[in-house]
């Protein structure tokens, strides 16, 4: 089982970070720019410092619209900015490589899109059928000549961490999907970061806005929102999500939290936890990540733990449709 330290909240960077996906409008339905720009300005001034991009946001949109939020920052305040590299739209089909020759023009697109000289985080966004050891060879060159200081790796399962990590170049970051709904990566990676002292950043810790508290019963996805397509976010199966929506929304209220604060709050008490990748879409969404991040008590945390067991066994007897 992981393990949990409550009321730890201390690291090198704030415990949430804004993420891109949704600045790009790229599987989240339309988006406008000057809503992107905002967001990422309140977000900022909250104290958020960093920022996670992916060159398929929105094919470049969303890399165009996190550069030019961020370019006249003075140095004091711009953000640490996490990008990604492997992963591109071809001929309408997603394809991820990571090959020597990929690495390297991913990095160099990179450093033009953010008008930057070195990256702060270049992460291999999905695996590829490529060999690891050749992406973690131009990965370690990248490294050596200056031009990124971290790399990291999204979707990894173990096989390919302990893969990666045979190669002898380092790996400071994994990203993978975490929430208190959806927990698989406290079984193998979690405890695999504690171990090796390897950073983990959650991406979808609200449960792709859910956990938010704020959807109703008659919740509809705009079209080109991947949501509508999944199983989860429809019919009995998005009732029952929502219902337990409901029952942490109750339980944070008892002590003056929001459901996304006490959301949050459960899994950065976890051994191995960094922080958190969350969306937003405007300034007030952009400002309430500043107030994510907030310590638990072991109260919270029981009762969360409880309904979300409940949840998973209710969860196993509705078929998806």
């Amino acid at each position: 089982m992981i393990k949990r330290t409550l009321g730890t909240t201390d690291m090198a960077i704030s415990a949430v970070g804004i993420g891109a996906f949704g600045i790009g409008g790229w599987m989240w339905g339309e988006q406008d720019d000057a809503d992107s720009s905002r967001a990422i300005a309140a977000a900022l001034a909250e104290g958020v410092n960093w920022i996670d991009s992916a060159p398929i946001y929105g094919s470049g949109r969303a890399d165009q619209v996190v550069a030019a939020a961020v370019r006249d920052l003075p140095a004091s305040q711009r953000p640490l900015i996490f990008t990604k590299f492997g992963h591109h739209l071809v001929d309408g089909k997603r394809i991820s490589r990571g090959h020597r020759g990929q690495v390297i023009a991913d990095c160099e697109y990179n450093l033009r899109a953010f008008a930057a000289e070195r990256l702060d985080l270049f992460q291999l966004h999905w695996p590829t059928p490529d060999p690891i050891s050749e992406t973690a060879a131009a990965c370690g060159e990248l490294l050596k000549a200056g031009k990124i200081r971290a790399i990291g790796l999204c979707n990894a399962s173990l096989v390919e961490l302990e893969a990666w990590r045979a190669t002898g170049v380092p790996v400071q970051s994994v990203q993978n999907a975490y929430s208190v709904f959806k927990t698989e990566a406290e079984r193998e990676v979690l405890p695999w970061c504690a171990e090796h002292q390897v950073a983990f950043l959650a991406y979808s810790p609200l449960q792709r806005g859910m956990l938010f508290g704020s959807w109703t019963a008659d919740k509809r996805f705009p079209p080109g929102d991947h949501r509508a397509e999944r199983a989860d976010f429809r019919g009995a199966r998005l009732r029952r999500f929502l219902e337990a929506v409901g029952e942490i929304k109750a339980i944070a209220e008892e002590d003056g939290l929001s459901c996304a604060e006490l959301a949050i709050g459960c899994l950065m008490c976890c051994e191995g936890m960094t922080a958190c990748i969350v969306g937003a879409r405007n300034a007030d969404q952009g400002a309430f990540l500043g107030r994510l991040g907030m310590a638990v008590t072991a109260r919270q945390l029981s009762a969360v733990d409880a309904l979300c067991a409940r949840l998973q066994h209710d969860l196993a007897g509705i078929v998806e449709t």
